[in-house]
């Protein structure tokens, strides 16, 4: 199932277009069971992927703008599909050491942190450029950078990398971006060891994301979202996926 909306309303996505992909019957339903952040026990296996949708998201992207989206699936069944001109996939890295792997890998990473975890560098660190007080840490020899929507006003995925377009939809950037915790399950995400946590099992996506599932859909998700994209302008900014992943149900 796929939901899309031509301009966001939400604060971090305003003015940019959005999608929104569930199951047909649990909105979970696309996501990998495996996900630390997954708090219902369901969904695909890890390995999983829906191939067909992939290479239509792959392709969803604006000829003169940008597209980006996140996954929890396994990088190695996906990343090598991953060009120049197509949808930038980010891989969504429980711990900053694994998305730092993964960096170093040739794999666009994020993660989710503490919101601690800005401030908790060391004196050196902070000495020697290493830290940023509530901007920026390093970790395995990788710079973590903090969504700059996060610290700074009037500033959202429409407008966070300037000229050169989100830093979510760049696919060879030398960075890798975290993400603060946030939402009721804001404990559970930053914390590697529980499950659960997802932002998108509360709030404002989550009333998106269960109304969902069990609505007819005139066009399969390859299509649904082909078509979406074609009647954006060409120099639009497409965020796929505020909730919902690559997996085939």
């Amino acid at each position: 199932m796929l939901k899309t909306v031509e301009m966001s309303r939400a604060d971090k996505t305003s003015g940019i277009a959005v999608t929104y992909r569930s199951g047909s019957e649990n909105m979970f339903g696309t996501c990998p069971a495996n996900c630390e952040l997954n708090p219902s026990g369901t969904g695909c296996a890890p390995v999983e992927i829906d191939f067909e949708y992939l290479d239509a998201l792959l392709k969803a992207k604006p000829r003169r703008g940008y597209s980006f989206t996140y996954s929890h699936f396994n990088p190695m069944s996906w990343s090598f599909y991953l060009d120049e001109g197509k949808t930038v996939i980010n891989y969504s890295a429980p711990t900053p050491e694994k998305a730092a792997h993964w960096h170093l890998s040739g794999v666009p990473s994020v993660t989710v942190v503490d919101p601690g975890y800005w401030y908790a560098g060391t004196t050196l660190e902070f000495q020697t450029g290493l830290a940023g007080v509530g901007k920026y840490r390093h970790a395995g020899g990788v710079r973590i950078v903090r969504c700059p929507a996060e610290y700074l006003d009037r500033v959202g995925c429409q407008n966070c990398g300037g000229k050169d377009g989100p830093l979510c939809a760049r696919l060879n950037r030398d960075f890798v971006i975290g993400f603060t915790a946030h939402g009721s399950g804001k404990k559970k995400a930053a914390d590697p060891e529980q499950s659960g946590g997802c932002y998108a099992a509360s709030g404002n996506v989550a009333i998106h994301w269960r109304a969902m599932p069990g609505k007819p859909q005139p066009r399969p998700d390859p299509e649904a979202v082909a078509h979406f994209v074609k009647t954006l302008p060409a120099t639009a900014i497409v965020r796929h996926h505020v909730a919902g992943d690559i997996g085939a149900e």
